[in-house]
């Protein structure tokens, strides 16, 4: 989805007195010369500037990656302008979460548009061996223009607005810069399938995800609150830049013609692919389930170590955190530090917590109490196991198992 990487800083394409940033839409008369036209625009050259070639404007979509914050791919705008032998890759870029896992956690990072020379942007994903394609965006020569010159003014902004998943996802961006250029109206949507009308986005990012990504799934659960299970306009759940694409080219301009093309280009081909791991949230949740029913107290507390870790971090983000869409999360219930708190009073309160467990799991695993997918089954089979442990500390318990 969204690169957490800065590739490196870009000077500002400030081409005004070139053109191909247009003050305002050019002179569309075509019965005019193009000395006519540019002199009416205030140049005293020979460039076409309404010609079809003269922008080049292109969706781009870079295949996912094995680590959490490229799990869906990425989707930015690809401008060239051949007059000039100008070729940049236009992508909305935060700072590297790897060097800033705390200012991350906290809601502190920064992201902003780059322009970054597409040799450059083509190098890093060639790196990793992620495939690279992109889709031509069919606007006519003075939208094309326009749109670079949106794109510019947000370069000139650099990183200065919070990183925001949510609201400023990749192919979120890649909608809001084409309706600040063209306006909100410009694009024309087909009917809408039913998985956009009847999906919350994170079944959406689910749905993209699979089995693919396991453990970048698990940890998804635990950053993406109830903001994204809740119902918003069809466009708004456009998270996933294949679903931008199956949806652009079926989706039309005012001139009737598609937004995208059909058929991609690509600009690298997939040398990496994920053959995943037998080692799955999934198993490991099994297995922590069955050392759950263990009579042995130090794999009890090994467990509830593990449980207060994750819940911490969960209190942390809903409580104090900043970042987007951790105002709620499902798995604060089962995953919280209040057990930790008011351990030693566990005997009264160890059996209702585990009945407050064993109801969550079971609202938790049925789509039919509501409707959609809130939490993952290896989160359910943790709490479970957690649940279990709880009932062997509690008062009806607890003495049985230390006469053991």
């Amino acid at each position: 989805m969204i690169l957490f990487r800065k590739i490196g800083g870009m000077a500002l394409l400030l081409l005004l007195p070139m053109g191909v940033m247009a003050q305002s839409s050019p002179v569309a008369d075509t019965t005019l010369s193009v000395a006519e036209r540019n002199a009416l625009q205030g140049f005293n050259d020979t460039i076409d500037r309404l010609a079809e070639d003269f922008v080049t404007v292109s969706l781009v979509v870079c295949d996912p990656d094995e680590v959490l914050y490229s799990t869906l791919g990425h989707a930015a705008l690809h401008l060239q302008c051949p007059t000039f032998n100008l070729d940049y890759i236009f992508s909305y870029e935060s700072e590297n979460v790897r060097d800033k896992i705390w200012t991350f956690l906290k809601g502190n990072l920064k992201m902003g548009m780059f322009g970054i020379p597409t040799d450059e942007f083509l190098s890093v994903y060639q790196m990793t061996g992620r495939g690279v394609r992109e889709y031509t965006i069919n606007l006519s020569p003075e939208q094309e223009q326009k749109l670079w010159e949106v794109m510019d003014n947000l370069a000139a902004k650099g990183a200065n607005i919070p990183y925001d998943y949510f609201r400023r996802g990749c192919a979120k961006s890649v909608v809001q810069v084409i309706h600040k250029a063209l306006g909100t109206g410009a694009i024309h949507y087909a009917p809408w399938d039913e998985k956009y009308t009847k999906h919350t986005m994170r079944e959406l990012g689910v749905m993209f995800v699979g089995d693919s990504a396991p453990w970048e799934r698990f940890f998804l659960f635990f950053l993406v609150g109830s903001e994204f299970d809740k119902d918003y306009p069809c466009e708004q759940k456009l998270i996933v830049p294949t679903d931008l694409v199956e949806v652009w080219q079926k989706a039309t301009f005012d001139n009737g013609e598609p937004v995208l093309d059909a058929e991609p280009r690509i600009l690298l081909d997939a040398t990496h692919h994920n053959e995943g791991t037998w080692c799955t949230p999934l198993l490991v949740s099994m297995l922590l389930l069955l050392l759950a029913f263990a009579p042995w107290k130090a794999v009890d507390y090994t467990l509830l170590t593990l449980y207060t870790m994750i819940g911490a971090v969960m209190t942390y983000l809903i409580l104090l955190s900043d970042l987007p869409c951790t105002d709620w999360n499902w798995l604060i219930i089962p995953f919280n530090i209040l057990p930790a708190i008011f351990w030693y009073w566990r005997k009264y309160w160890a059996l209702p917590y585990a009945a407050v467990l064993l109801i969550w799991c079971l609202v938790m695993s049925g789509e039919f109490f509501w409707g959609h997918i809130l939490v993952d089954w290896p989160h359910i089979i943790l709490t479970l196991s957690f649940a279990i442990i709880l009932l062997k500390q509690s008062s009806v318990l607890l003495p049985v198992i230390n006469k053991k």
